[in-house]
């Protein structure tokens, strides 16, 4: 009788638990789906630009891509400018998440110019995709400079953090231009370097780092 009894209490309590428990776990379920649903979108935005350019970005060829209505994708982006607005800030994120994860595995943690040294790695890292869709939204940043106001932010964030680095901040200054342009003649495809050049200037810079 005793043990019935506190089967049925802690049954009870289950039921309650349940009902507590289920709105902020459908809010977390719901919010997962929309951040996914966002993701989708983003990479098919992404895709259609890479494939097509940039002129070809509408919200109706994005929803078509990513397979949703056009009321979907509005839920999200209301307009066009928010759309590439967000694949800025998805670029930014991505970016941000491969230097972090060079600087946390630095060959040299805790020295002088470990945030150059993962600037410089992250910066070669970055995937290919990412690097041709950048060359893509480049063709509109004259024409809407507004759209890359979170880049710029960014960018000055990036170089705060290098140039408290701990090297003479002139110096990281060098190595950051020299690494952005490297990246810019992949982004364009012009004078690129092969290896072992690229390997050697790679490694020069790197020593910079390391030297004051």
């Amino acid at each position: 009788m005793a043990i019935s009894l506190l089967i049925a209490q802690e049954v009870d309590c289950a039921y309650v638990l349940a009902a507590l428990l289920a709105p902020s776990m459908a809010t977390s379920k719901t919010s997962k789906s929309r951040s996914d649903t966002r993701e989708s979108l983003l990479k098919a935005a992404s895709q259609v630009v890479i494939d097509k350019g940039v002129e070809a970005l509408t919200l109706d060829a994005v929803a078509k891509q990513a397979g949703v209505s056009k009321g979907g994708l509005l839920y999200h982006f209301p307009n066009k400018d928010a759309l590439i607005g967000g694949m800025v800030e998805h670029l930014i994120q991505e970016f941000e998440a491969v230097l972090q994860t060079e600087f946390d595995q630095d060959d040299a943690p805790g020295t002088p110019g470990q945030w150059v040294r993962a600037y410089i790695r992250a910066t070669l890292r970055f995937s290919k995709q990412s690097l041709a869709l950048i060359a893509r939204l480049t063709s509109i940043a004259a024409d809407s400079p507004n759209l890359f106001e979170a880049a710029n932010v960014y960018d000055q964030q990036l170089r705060q953090r290098i140039e408290a680095s701990g090297i003479d901040p002139t110096k990281a200054t060098i190595i950051m231009l020299a690494i952005d342009g490297l990246w810019l003649s992949e982004v364009f495809q012009v004078g690129t370097l092969e290896e072992p050049r690229l390997a050697q200037v790679l490694e020069t810079l790197l020593e910079m780092t390391r030297t004051d």
